[in-house]
């Protein structure tokens, strides 16, 4: 176990530096790589790191489509399911920030519809799945759309 984990405002090179699963990494350079797609998921919106032990584990925001809405996005380490339990803690209060603290009323993301883990884990920060997206990732994967959405108070 790690001594130290530490959440920190999320930069491109914290993605270079994760050790993503082999496969995953051949997706995102079908997409124009690690560093192009860090760099625009920087610059599009409140995003986090968490660092384990001085390395990076986890990497995580969310892309605004307007006000009050958007696609969350994460990256982990290959080794990320040693620490689901602090990683989804953490995502938890990722998410509660995006809330409290830039105005988000509707969260959405979309999940592999062959990966359980990753269902559980949208589950558990509090997506609900809303529906199915056939072909609808970069390798014509189908996915599941997950989804919070918070009454905007009048």
């Amino acid at each position: 176990m790690y001594d130290q984990w530490r959440l920190t405002a999320f930069r491109a090179a914290h993605a270079q530096a994760l050790e993503l699963r082999p496969k995953a990494r051949a997706v995102l350079e079908g997409l124009g790589g690690v560093p192009e797609l860090a760099a625009r998921y920087e610059a599009a919106g409140p995003a986090w790191t968490l660092f384990a032990g001085g390395r990076p584990l986890a990497c995580g925001g969310v892309v605004r489509f307007w006000p009050g809405a958007g696609e969350l996005w994460c990256w982990f380490a290959a080794d990320v399911r040693e620490h689901a339990v602090v990683v989804a803690r953490h995502a938890r209060r990722a998410m509660s920030a995006l809330r409290e603290g830039h105005g988000f009323a509707r969260l959405q993301a979309h999940v592999r519809a062959d990966d359980e883990q990753a269902q559980a884990f949208a589950a558990f920060v509090g997506l609900r799945r809303e529906g199915t997206c056939q072909g609808y990732g970069p390798d014509q994967a189908t996915h599941h759309l997950y989804g919070r959405f918070w009454q905007w108070k009048a």
